[in-house]
């Protein structure tokens, strides 16, 4: 499989990472204020970071898959 393909699926994993990461601590703190905030934030603090690793690495990878071609 060529590199700017395994960019492009490490830059989406860590899309959906990141999404899975705060989009649940964005839609608690908006409609259910007063509620707990225990299961949003151990995904925030256990996805969003591998997500964020997961984009920085699928840039890198897409980069030097669309120099090389």
């Amino acid at each position: 499989m060529a590199l700017t393909r395994w960019g492009t699926a490490f830059l989406q994993l860590g899309a959906l990472l990141l999404a899975i990461g705060i989009l649940p601590v964005v839609v608690m703190e908006t409609l259910f204020p007063g509620a707990s905030m225990t299961v949003p934030i151990l995904l925030s603090l256990s996805a969003a970071p591998l997500g964020g690793v997961c984009l920085v690495t699928g840039l890198v990878i897409w980069a030097i898959g669309a120099a090389r071609r």
